[in-house]
């Protein structure tokens, strides 16, 4: 049945009666009409060449085109080609096969992304002004439950003028009723005397763009891309001499003045580092001298056998983000570091430093947010009050995940063990063809060629087989979209095969004949392989590293020696860089039949 149809194709593409008929250049009355069947007109109707205009439209705007042209059975998703499709299917009569949707259509996301914003604004505020979902119910006049679905991201107002509007007055007024409109400022983003409804409703319903995400994804792509394993860091001699040695240091340069006393202890001592600090790092990042002068002290540690656990925060702003992690990453790859970060929102009322050698002393702070300026830090060194803070660092471990753990060659099977238990679709951005799509002849003749030694080509094949098996079933349940980046003039310059995406150090030159051939088992990927969509870039982004996405976390592969990888487990972060990939696929991702077009060139 005809109405029947059309539901299943919104149900698919999550559209409604006002977004196909925005496309369909009619109105949502019309649409509503043949959705419930109260039309049923023949097949060569302009009103369902209309329709299928509308959702064609909508499809391709929305990045959906190969989840119809799968449901339609089209040969590909050109409008000559999708469109009769789609109009013949509309009127089949067997039963209908939905397809498994990947892909969330680009607006969604950015409504749930708008709608997690909010939730995370109001939760802060809420705490700041010390407001409970009763309080809010009771003076928004709503439900409880809409409150906790606000706080929690589920919902927001955005719909509702008149309840944003009451919302924004009613956070101001408290406020100003509980003498918090400077801390209530900072939050927002303004000075106390600029605090009002207005701004208030500014911050509250401000959205983070896809491309502000993009951004600051793309700044840490770059800091890893940019970063030089190897490269060495400065030296600096223990200096505890040079710092005062006080009971209690104050504000910024107390601080800077107590982390160098510490450190250089730990540089001359040894010992285990614990480390979490959520107030803004520019005591830290503010000062190039400075933090050269800690880069070094802590790579000394590092060199002398200190372990370091730290508790990142990052849902501090992109820059500062990038900067810290720019700064942590030659400590990184020493493996001495344990990385975590909290699961949770940090408090917003309060900043909390503990920076603790087990065992030797602790520089400790806890104050308001507002108070930055007048606060002041314990150097603790008795042993009672030390085992205290060892005990509370331990309970926020137990509250933290995972943040960055890195991988090199030694350890190439628990990164290949982790890549592969991944869930869901993949992503990939590869600077050059991954060998799991090539044919397993084509890798046998690129070994003999290079004439390796027995065991070590039979320890080759077993992990190309490995990771073609994956492939293969990833290609059954899920999405596999890859960015490949291929430069028409790079062409003729020579091709080496991509081991290092599995970590592996060989180097192999393809002959013109093998890559064409490899060329041509990708094509054959993106004719017959409906899970598999690939995107084709002129030029690539980043020179030395590429990217696999397996789930929900993101591996940075170096694409040079020394091979390693950089993975990333955080959600926000992971977010970021789905975002980026993402942006980078909507602004170049073409229909199956010009892809293919365009690797038959590359290949001629």
């Amino acid at each position: 049945m005809l109405s029947e149809r059309i539901s299943a194709i919104f149900t698919l593409l999550h559209c409604n009666n006002t977004e196909i008929a925005r496309y369909a250049g009619c109105s949502s009355g019309n649409i509503s009409k043949l959705k419930t069947g109260r039309r049923s007109p023949k097949s060569s109707s302009p009103s369902i060449a209309s329709l299928a205009s509308g959702i064609y439209g909508y499809a391709d705007y929305e990045n959906m085109l190969p989840a119809l042209q799968e449901l339609c059975g089209s040969t590909d998703t050109a409008r000559e080609t999708l469109l009769p499709a789609l109009v013949a299917w509309l009127y089949e009569t067997d039963e209908i096969v939905l397809p498994a949707l990947t892909d969330v259509p680009k607006s969604k996301r950015a409504r749930k992304q708008r709608r997690k914003a909010f939730g995370e604004r109001l939760d802060r505020a809420a705490a700041l002004l010390d407001l409970s979902n009763a309080k809010l119910a009771s003076q928004l006049s709503i439900d409880v439950s809409l409150v906790s679905r606000f706080r929690s991201g589920i919902y927001s107002p955005h719909g509702n003028d008149r309840l944003a509007e009451k919302l924004s007055d009613l956070l101001f007024s408290r406020a100003q009723q509980v003498g918090k409109t400077e801390e209530f400022g900072a939050l927002c983003g303004v000075g106390a005397a600029q605090l009002n409804s207005d701004s208030v409703a500014a911050w509250l319903y401000e959205m983070p763009s896809e491309e502000d995400n993009a951004v600051m994804a793309g700044l840490l792509l770059r800091s890893l891309d940019e970063f030089k394993p190897g490269g060495g860091l400065p030296s600096a001699s223990p200096d505890a001499a040079e710092n005062p040695v006080e009971a209690c240091y104050f504000g910024t340069e107390g601080l800077r003045s107590a982390v160098i006393r510490f450190l250089s202890d730990a540089a001359r001592e040894g010992g285990e580092l614990l480390l979490y600090s959520d107030e803004p790092m520019d005591w830290m990042t503010g000062d190039r001298a400075y933090f050269a002068r800690w880069t070094s002290l802590m790579s000394q540690c590092v060199s002398r056998g200190v372990t370091i656990k730290i508790i990142h925060n990052v849902d501090r702003i992109g820059e500062e983000m990038v900067n810290a992690i720019r700064g942590w990453l030659p400590l990184y790859v020493s493996s001495r570091i344990e990385p975590f970060v909290f699961r949770k929102q940090q408090n917003a009322r309060f900043y909390h430093t503990v920076f603790l050698r087990s065992g030797s002393a602790c520089i400790h702070g806890f104050f308001p947010t507002e108070g930055r300026e007048s606060r002041w830090y314990e150097y603790i060194t008795d042993a009672k009050r030390l085992g205290l803070i060892e005990r509370e660092y331990t309970a926020m471990l137990s509250a933290a995940s995972p943040f960055l753990k890195v991988y090199r060659e030694a350890s190439r099977e628990e990164y290949l063990s982790f890549r592969s238990a991944g869930q869901g679709a993949r992503a990939f951005l590869l600077s050059d063809l991954p060998v799991f799509t090539m044919p397993e002849k084509l890798l046998e003749r690129i070994l003999s060629r290079a004439e390796l030694e027995p065991a070590r080509r039979s320890f080759v094949l077993s992990l190309y087989r490995r990771e073609r098996e994956l492939f293969q079933a990833l290609l059954q349940q899920d999405a596999v979209n890859m960015i490949l980046c291929l430069p028409e003039d790079t062409l003729g310059q020579p091709r080496f095969v991509n081991f290092g995406f599995d970590l592996l150090d060989l180097v192999m030159e393809f002959t013109q004949e093998e890559y064409a051939e490899h060329l041509a088992a990708i094509t054959e990927l993106v004719r017959n392989e409906k899970n598999f969509h690939l995107t084709l870039l002129a030029e690539s982004p980043f020179r030395e590293i590429q990217i696999a996405m397996p789930g929900d976390a993101v591996a940075v592969l170096r694409s040079k020696r020394p091979y390693g990888a950089f993975v990333f487990s955080n959600p926000s972060l992971s977010q970021s860089v789905s975002g980026y990939l993402s942006l980078l696929t909507e602004n170049h991702a073409a229909d199956r039949s010009s892809t293919i077009a365009a690797l038959e060139k590359l290949i001629r």
